[in-house]
Parts: structure tokens; sequence; C-alpha cells
């Protein structure tokens, strides 16, 4: 079951994207932002230069609007911000997050969805600070969502929880590597006095140690992910992760998707992952997929993750081993062609 949900009560997108899609366990929303596709940020969402310095931030009006839209784009496919299993959130300014927080826990109060916060450059909309994409629990689906909190996780500040079951699939928010109280956990931080450690590799290794614990509590391994999101904050620290990631899946890895960030919430974070888990129970079968029409994954990854009805892709990139593929080049000599 597929269908692509067009809401009729919000302003439709000016590309080629839908709004939702909705499955037979899942409804996907794309990335919602605050905007009208017309004057670029919506208007209620802009403080006129004349009072500039009136009403509430800017950020907080931003969200206010995006989450109206998003919570229209979810009634369209028949769910709420209670069936949300997971939010990507990409923010502009570590300093816009408590402003962004405040608003979104005074209008998304029932329950917390796994989520993951980072800091971006830019996003579409020039002047918009605040971005969500994410899915939801199908209410028609025979599956059903269970919240997971572990007290040897230490607790995140926003109320997310540890872990949360939809069906046969557990899903883990963005993990950093901290106690939220002192920063960086003791376990994951380098001693400046030794020169043999690396930042990289303990944040990493912390985050998987907390991500097997959290499995193991719910009879699980690191074998059952089957897909991570990878938040870097310094882009030169890939091909050390990917060292210490092959340590933990030397065979059969999970899908695999990196993306550059500008900030993390924490101080002196490098990474965060989040993840998707596959019980063995849970009537779906799991496949590796690695095409041979395709060039092969320059890092430690599969092209795709197949779990029964859903596909879950790594990074896609126009790569090869050679660096940008060669359809993908400009002539140099027809700059303006092509």
């Amino acid at each position: 079951m597929r269908r692509t949900i067009v809401p009729q009560n919000c302003p439709a997108p000016v590309k080629a994207q839908s709004e939702a899609i909705e499955t037979e366990h899942f409804v996907f929303f794309s990335g919602q932002m605050p905007t009208d596709y017309a004057a670029g940020l919506a208007p209620e969402t802009v403080v006129p230069d004349e009072v500039s310095l009136c009403g509430p931030p800017s950020m907080v009006r931003q969200t206010r609007y995006m989450l109206q839209r998003m919570e229209k784009v979810l009634e369209s496919g028949g769910v709420g911000f209670e069936d949300l299993v997971r939010i990507e959130q990409f923010i502009i300014g570590r300093d816009q997050a408590p402003w962004y927080s405040s608003a979104r826990q005074s209008v998304m109060t029932k329950g917390h969805p796994t989520s993951t916060r980072v800091c971006a450059k830019a996003l579409e909309v020039p002047g918009a600070l605040i971005a969500c994409d994410g899915f939801a629990l199908n209410p028609r689906s025979p599956w059903t969502k269970e919240t997971h909190d572990m007290d040897f996780v230490p607790g995140s500040l926003t109320g997310y929880p540890a872990a949360q079951s939809a069906g046969p699939f557990v899903l883990m928010p963005g993990m950093i590597a901290t106690d939220y109280e002192t920063g960086i956990h003791p376990d994951a931080r380098v001693d400046p006095i030794f020169w043999h450690q690396s930042a990289i590799k303990r944040q990493t290794e912390y985050i998987v140690n907390t991500k097997e614990k959290i499995l193991g509590e719910l009879g699980m391994s690191l074998k059952d992910i089957v897909q991570v999101s990878v938040y870097l904050s310094h882009m030169e620290d890939l091909p050390a992760f990917d060292y210490v990631w092959e340590s933990y899946f030397p065979d059969d890895p999970p899908a695999r998707v990196i993306i550059p960030c500008d900030e993390l919430a924490i101080l002196g974070s490098r990474i965060e992952i989040s993840s998707i888990s596959l019980r063995l129970d849970g009537g779906l079968k799991r496949q590796t997929i690695m095409s041979d029409s395709v060039p092969k994954p320059l890092f430690h990854e599969p092209h795709a993750v197949k779990t029964g009805p859903y596909l879950w892709l790594s990074t896609q990139m126009a790569a090869d081993e050679g660096g940008l593929a060669r359809e993908a080049r400009v002539n140099p000599s027809l700059p303006w062609y092509g």
C-alpha cells in the first residue's frame, strides 16, 4: 500500500516532492518549514522592522507556524503528533535552540517521539530558522507503539525516550556522547595529556556501546540495526569514524546516511547517531542490497537494506572511486552546457 497525501488546507510545495506518503504501517512526511511557498517566509512569521522588538522571538513564530503546517499535513494522513515515532530537526544557530524547544513543547504536548536536532548552516528558504521531517505510526496499522525508558541511559533535556518500538521496529533518537550534566561523558572524553586518544573514536564507541546496551535490554543486538543516520560536525572525522564503525559491524552493516552539520547540541560533540532496528521475531525479513549496476559504496555500508516492504537507502552520491562520477562532471571546455 502506498498513497500520496495532498493536504487541501495548506500551501503546496513548489518543488517536486509530496507533502507526505502513507503506507500500511507508517506515514512519512517531507521537511516542513515556516514558508507559504509564495512570499518565502510566511507573513505570519515575519516581524515588521517598525516593531522589530515587539512580540515573541522569530524562532518562536517560525516554530509555531511550522508545527501548525505539520499538524495539517499529518491530519491529512489520519495521524497526529501523538503518533509520531521519529522526527529530524535542523535549526540555524545554537542560540535559537531554547526558543525552539519552548515553542515545540507548548504545541507537541502528547508524548515525545525519538528525535534528532542539529545545527545547519542554511535552509532552503532564506531567513528560515527551522525545518523538520519524520514519520508517524499509522493508527490503521495493527502495529502498536511502546516507549522504552532505561535508568542507565542519561535523561534527555528535551524529554525524548531511550528507545521507542513501532511494531517490529525499534527506533532510537540521535545520541550524543554526553551525560547531560557536565558535557561530554567522562567515558568519551579525551585526556589532553595523552596523544594516543581520539575524540571521534571515543565518542563513537560510547554511542554504539550505549545502543548495544539498550538493544540488549530489549533482547536484541547490534546485528539487528538496519538503518542509521550519522551527523558529523567535522567531516574530516569521516575516515576515522568509518574505521571505528567497521570494527562494530564487520559483516552485513546497516544502511547508513552521513549528514554534515554545523554544530551539535553539546559543546565538544563531534558525532550524533540515530538508528532503526528490526526484531527478528517481528515477521519481516532483512535483506542487504548490493547492486552490480551502480558504483560500489566508498565507505563501509551497503547500497540499502530491505525489511519487508521498506527499503532503507544509504547515502547516494554522484561519485565513484575516482571522485565525482564522469557522467556528473561538467566539461571545462563547455561549462555552460549540460
